[in-house]
């Protein structure tokens, strides 16, 4: 089974390998930032995996299937990084990590769109299209609206109703009460369990499990 070490191990050495460099055990520890016997007890599951040749005390060689997947692992990471960077903004270390995080969790399809998105990206920004610089101006503003169940809203805050989440027939009696989608409803306070809160003229306590199912849509806190 190849799992998210191995193929952090793959792309290591999938980048050690394209610098011309003869790859040892240590260079990858040193790259890992990991001890060499750590190392070694997993280049030997590499070998057995038949990812990776490699003599006692001699170099390290990906074979054909452990290039091919360390190249697919880079190719996620920087498709990631860029997403993360170029289209959102972030600064490079955070998109790097980001992009770790989320490499080994991608299917082809989610591969090849992230591509797509990007070139489609990239090539709108080339050709200074007005959407590029309004996107970023969007993405930079802080959100206005949270949606939040009742549960967790403040006391005195309000806001109008985004969802219900309550299975029938507790659906059909909160909107019965008047808790229908788009509805305003003000919060007042809790009394241990029950919520009291106001939604239109009525003034209504509902206990912790209906409160839960209504979804508040407010403003974000300044």
């Amino acid at each position: 089974m190849i799992t998210a070490r191995i193929e952090d191990y793959l792309e290591e050495l999938f980048l050690l390998e394209s610098t011309g460099r003869s790859v040892t055990v240590t260079d990858l520890a040193d790259r890992l930032k990991i001890t060499k016997g750590t190392v070694t007890a997993t280049v030997q599951k590499l070998v057995e995996l038949e990812l990776v040749n490699h003599e006692r005390y001699g170099t390290l060689h990906l074979t054909e299937a452990g290039r091919q997947k360390g190249m697919t692992v880079f190719r996620r990471h920087e498709g990631f990084r860029a997403f993360f960077h170029e289209l959102l903004g972030l600064d490079r270390e955070k998109s790097s990590e980001m992009a770790c995080s989320m490499e080994h969790y991608v299917d082809s399809v989610t591969e090849e769109r992230l591509y797509a998105l990007l070139e489609y990206f990239r090539k709108a920004k080339a050709e200074h299209q007005p959407w590029v610089d309004e996107a970023f101006l969007a993405i930079e503003k802080p959100i206005l609206l949270v949606p939040v169940p009742l549960t967790l809203c403040e006391p005195g805050s309000s806001g109008a109703i985004l969802r219900l989440t309550a299975d029938e027939p507790l659906r059909k009696k909160l909107v019965d009460m008047g808790f229908a989608n788009g509805a305003e409803v003000k919060f007042i306070r809790s009394e241990g369990e029950n919520f009291i809160c106001k939604v239109g003229k009525q003034t209504i306590e509902l206990p912790l499990n209906e409160a839960a199912s209504i979804w508040i849509q407010q403003p974000a806190k300044s």
